[in-house]
């Protein structure tokens, strides 16, 4: 299917499809999942690009409506030409199919889901298998690593001994070079002296510094994604649960909260977490 060419067919309002995607897009961000889903529905009417059905599948997804958001991710592959959606767009997808697989308890399903998001090579996918007690290393397709050929002969040390021109030494330069050695003797005394004194100084003990009280938060829904962005359908850097703890980091921008969680930091959607001063 050409999608470049569709992509420039309009609607009677003189929109094309990308114009809807856009305007869904702006919904999406405040949460109004059905008005985006009503252009997401007419952008598709005049493209079926895989992205449409993603972004409307996501809607679905946080409507609660899972029978809709399945067919709809299920078209996004089906109409995926291979590059058509950026990676993390694939990872979120299959993340996505998982995580509603997992909500209506199909679990061998999800377990499939979960493993494409892994092979494409999203980490947090491994770890949802395993909490479902599945070991799996992911499909990474390349293999040459392990196959590589290490040059031979190179950076191989001698076993000849190189001869040293400088090892004949007059009695008379050895003598010189001690006696200099004399001179400079007290010099590097002290100054060695001179360094231990600044060690312990600088370990002395100090008045530490009042820090800020740390701001943080709960979550509070089964499943929550932490995004590399504060804005729907941005990378996926990690999936959280009920219950784990996390550091605020900034104050909330609009519907979002930047916050930080085993080392990383990202955005989350602050109306699934709760406060704790």
């Amino acid at each position: 299917m050409n999608y470049e060419k569709l992509m420039s067919k309009k609607n009677g309002e003189g929109k094309d499809a990308v114009d809807l995607l856009n305007e869904a897009s702006e919904l999406m961000d405040k949460d109004k999942f059905k008005d985006a889903i009503e252009l997401l529905t007419e952008a598709i009417g005049l493209c079926g690009h895989p992205r449409f059905y993603f972004n409307r599948g996501y809607c679905y997804q946080q409507l609660k409506d899972s029978k809709n958001a399945i067919k709809d991710f299920t078209k996004c592959v089906a109409n995926d030409r291979g590059n058509d959606l950026m990676d993390h767009e694939k990872q979120r997808l299959f993340l996505y199919h998982g995580i509603i697989y997992e909500d209506i308890g199909e679990e061998e399903k999800a377990v499939d889901a979960y493993k494409k998001a892994a092979d494409l090579g999203y980490s947090g996918a491994v770890t949802r298998l395993e909490k479902m007690g599945v070991e799996y290393t992911p499909n990474s397709g390349d293999d040459s690593s392990d196959s590589e050929e290490k040059p031979k002969n190179q950076n191989k040390p001698s076993s000849k001994t190189e001869p040293n021109s400088n090892a004949k030494i007059s009695a008379s330069k050895t003598t010189k070079k001690k006696s200099k050695t004399d001179l400079f003797l007290p010099a590097i005394i002290g100054f060695v002296f001179g360094v231990i004194l600044i060690i312990i100084v600088s370990n002395l003990p100090r008045e530490a510094p009042e820090k800020p009280p740390v701001l943080k938060a709960a979550v509070m829904s089964n499943i929550l994604i932490l995004s590399a962005e504060p804005k729907n359908n941005a990378e996926v850097l990690k999936i959280l649960y009920f219950g784990d703890i996390l550091i605020v980091k900034e104050d909330a921008s609009g519907s979002w909260t930047s916050v930080e969680y085993e080392g990383i930091q990202g955005w989350v959607d602050s109306a699934f977490i709760e406060l704790r001063r």
